[in-house]
């Protein structure tokens, strides 16, 4: 591990096209080996920005992303001891993910995924994130862990890519919807990455009535949890997750289209949960 990082810090500002093949390949091997290396220099600053290098830099022959994606798929990656919880197997699940976000955001633009390639690719994507118990985002010593973040870029380059089918968009919205309802309570920018799935959804053009059902359908899940719970720790976790999502929605939707009619929908929805939670709102002006 030390002769990697040591490696890696020396070709940390070079260029990499001067490596040969078979020294290309040991590299690979290595960072691949230590991906969920619980030493946060080496995962976040040099494993990491080493293989996005190598990946955008297009300095990989066709069969080296093939092989990466496959090898960043098994059982030894992305579903890495899969359904562990607080246990450093989820930096190895992690940062695969965001391997394979790299991946596809460059083949985006490249085009040497097959078509049944990406569609695998898909799926296991979502059967990994519907998987994941750990929901940790940094963790002290060890730094970012981050799974439903890094997921959820691995679900942007997804539906980015111009092999996405737009039928596709409801196990997309089933996955953010099931990644809502974890026991977790996100505190660490989650919601903004969901939200950005979702901003990806729009821009290929999802029908917004399939956003709104969506939407109501994840609320409706809430009040299922309150009838069973009543004002449950669970409930407040589950609908701390969902208004904090909702509100970033609201947002980030304006920033590029203010009266979209999606906001009107987030606007009457927090408000109605609000008004269950405090009742109406004394004006400001009432308060002494």
């Amino acid at each position: 591990m030390l002769k990697l990082k040591s490696q890696l810090r020396e070709l940390e500002n070079t260029n990499l096209t001067h490596l040969k093949q078979d020294e290309l390949d040991v590299l690979i091997d290595n960072m691949l080996e230590n991906i969920g290396s619980i030493d946060p220099e080496l995962r976040d600053s040099l494993i990491f920005p080493t293989f996005l290098k190598l990946i955008d830099g297009e300095i990989l022959s066709s069969q080296q992303y093939q092989d990466i994606l496959e090898i960043c798929f098994d059982y030894e990656h992305l579903f890495f001891r899969i359904g562990d919880k607080y246990t450093d197997s989820v930096f190895t699940r992690s940062f695969s993910s965001l391997i394979i976000a790299g991946l596809l955001n460059k083949d985006s633009q490249l085009g040497f995924f097959s078509e049944d390639t990406v569609k695998y690719a898909f799926s296991r994507s979502i059967e990994y994130l519907k998987n994941e118990r750990d929901t940790r985002g940094y963790v002290e010593v060890k730094g970012w862990a981050h799974s439903i973040a890094h997921g959820a870029d691995l679900l942007v380059a997804q539906v980015k890519h111009p092999k996405f089918k737009i039928e596709d968009s409801k196990e997309i919205l089933t996955t953010i919807h099931n990644c809502l309802l974890k026991d977790a309570a996100y505190i660490d920018e989650e919601d903004e990455r969901l939200v950005f799935v979702i901003e990806a959804l729009i821009d290929k053009n999802i029908p917004i009535k399939s956003l709104e059902d969506w939407i109501a359908g994840l609320l409706n899940d809430l009040e299922l949890i309150y009838g069973i719970e009543g004002f449950s720790n669970n409930y407040f976790r589950t609908k701390f997750n969902i208004t904090i999502f909702l509100k970033s929605l609201y947002f980030i939707i304006g920033f590029k289209n203010e009266k979209c009619r999606l906001r009107e929908l987030i606007n009457s929805h927090l408000k109605s949960l609000h008004q269950k939670l405090y009742g109406v709102s004394e004006s400001l002006t009432d308060k002494t």
